[in-house]
């Protein structure tokens, strides 16, 4: 308790309350937005608010997330029932973590100023709407665990390094394996790389205890969950729907790693005019970022075998989450914008060059970067504070469900649209939406509620190219009335329609 009265000094009371300040127009999980549009995290939601229920995920409720994620959501449910303000807590307190772990890396060489002018900048560069779409991402947990093995890293040789970071570090890969496996990549590189060392260098009693930390952080997190899902009956769901299904079945990118490469020599990043302005800035600031990462080993104090190890994890990383699924949806890549940092020390190194002693501009400065939040997300325009209550099918569908006494939804043929959250519902069929995986007892299962006239409402997404199939589309016009037709959109997701039925 002292240490942590100890660490309660004026600057990270500062970096505390711009987390949550910032955090509050940042991720509309926060209340200053009346509704969540994130489909995800609705979905995450829903699942989460089944345990309350006595339902539980993958053998109630199906999702391909990790099942950690879910218990978070739960968590949520208890403190706020219709809303995400638990998250928002979450994700506030994650921000702080990042912004304080970049200041202690970049304070090793830069000045104390110019460490808290970047880490505030830090905060408009990552969080843009392009990457962190309307937020509670799976990845913001990754990067803020990124942070702090590369701080680790950097500040101890991996020789030296106390066993509490191991322990640590298997609590990570723990928490991570368990929201989304496939962000613990970096953890992959450190413990190879410490292992082989220690087998190079005849560390034979290093490398057990490392194994034992390792093992000891990793189990703290594992064996709960394990034993959760033994004694409910629901361990061989939990292995089939989580690891068989998103290995067999998920295809975010089906695709090969020539075309990862493609996508990472030319990308479009969404647009369609002025590509070679787009691409040739795109090419300089991966020449900068090679360049911030030769200079920092130049700089750093570190034993040439850290330099290395930071090294693969920085760029096998990159290489990795584009392979993994970055290459077809760019939030994957937020878990590696940690390397930020990089590009942070070069503009360091410059402001203490020529402001190092203009601390009011660089305070100046640190305003400006923090305001750019408004520029680089857009969030805040989704709020009904911004926007008209008319344009949100979310205010506009659940006001009229709330009318009814029976309440009774089927989201058909798409990812949650929020409905259940927002009406106060939760789900009690297992396929209660259409998951991105390609599976075809969940479009069965779908089609058998929607014909079993069992729901008041259904509510179902559709645009050009992708709409409802003929057999569907006759059904819901036979036994069933349109209430309402409305736009629909979402960060990466084309435009469609979303239409809200009730039955006749």
């Amino acid at each position: 308790m002292k240490k942590i009265i100890n660490r309660l000094t004026a600057k990270n009371i500062l970096m505390l309350v711009i987390s949550f300040v910032c955090m509050f127009f940042l991720t509309t999980a926060s209340p200053f937005y009346e509704f969540n549009r994130s489909v995800d995290a609705n979905t995450m939601y829903t699942v989460g608010k089944g345990l309350l229920h006595g339902l539980l995920p993958y053998k109630d409720l199906f999702d391909n997330r990790g099942p950690l994620i879910y218990l978070i959501h739960s968590a949520n449910a208890i403190f706020s029932y219709n809303s995400f303000t638990f998250i928002y807590v979450i994700e506030s307190l994650l921000l702080f973590l990042d912004i304080a772990y970049i200041n202690r890396i970049l304070s090793m060489k830069l000045s104390a100023r110019t460490a808290m002018f970047c880490s505030f900048l830090f905060i408009p560069l990552a969080f843009t709407s392009r990457i962190f779409y309307y937020g509670d991402l799976p990845e913001e947990y990754a990067m803020t665990f990124v942070l702090i093995l590369l701080y680790s890293c950097i500040k101890y040789n991996w020789f030296d390094m106390p066993r509490r970071y191991y322990i640590v570090n298997g609590c990570f890969v723990a928490i991570l394996f368990w929201i989304k496996y496939s962000l613990v990549i970096p953890w992959v590189i450190f413990f190879i790389y410490v292992g082989l060392a220690c087998l190079f260098t005849k560390r034979f009693k290093k490398l057990f205890v490392i194994i034992l930390d390792a093992l000891i952080g990793f189990l703290s997190v594992t064996l709960p969950i394990i034993i959760l899902y033994w004694a409910t009956g629901a361990l061989k769901f939990l292995f089939n729907d989580y690891f068989y299904l998103n290995l067999t079945h998920y295809h975010v990118q089906n695709a090969s790693f020539a075309y990862t490469l493609f996508k990472m020599e030319y990308p479009t990043f969404g647009f369609s005019h002025h590509l070679v302005i787009i691409r040739t800035v795109y090419y300089l600031m991966i020449a900068i970022f090679i360049c911030s990462v030769v200079r920092y080993m130049r700089e750093a104090k570190m034993h040439d075998s850290n330099k290395i190890l930071l090294v693969l994890i920085v760029f096998i990383d990159i290489i990795a989450t584009y392979e993994v699924g970055g290459a077809s949806f760019s939030y994957y890549l937020f878990a590696c914008e940690p390397f930020i940092i990089f590009y942070l020390f070069e503009l360091g190194l410059l402001v203490d060059k020529y402001l190092y002693n203009k601390k009011y501009l660089i305070w100046a400065l640190s305003v400006i970067a923090l305001l750019g939040i408004f520029v680089t997300n857009r969030n805040y325009r989704t709020s009904l504070h911004y926007s008209k209550p008319s344009q949100s099918y979310q205010y506009e569908y659940s006001k009229i469900i709330n009318k009814s006494k029976d309440k009774s939804l089927l989201n058909y043929r798409f990812l949650d649209v929020g409905l259940y959250t927002y009406t106060g519902t939760h789900a009690d069929n297992r396929f209660f939406i259409r998951n991105n995986i390609t599976y075809k007892p969940m479009y069965d299962a779908q089609r058998d509620y929607l014909h079993s006239l069992k729901y008041k409402f259904v509510v179902t997404k559709y645009r050009k190219g992708w709409r409802l199939w003929k057999v569907d589309t006759r059904f819901l016009k036979k036994h069933y009335t349109r209430l309402r037709h409305m736009r629909f959109n979402y960060q990466d997701h084309s435009e469609g329609w979303i239409d809200l039925y009730v039955r006749k």
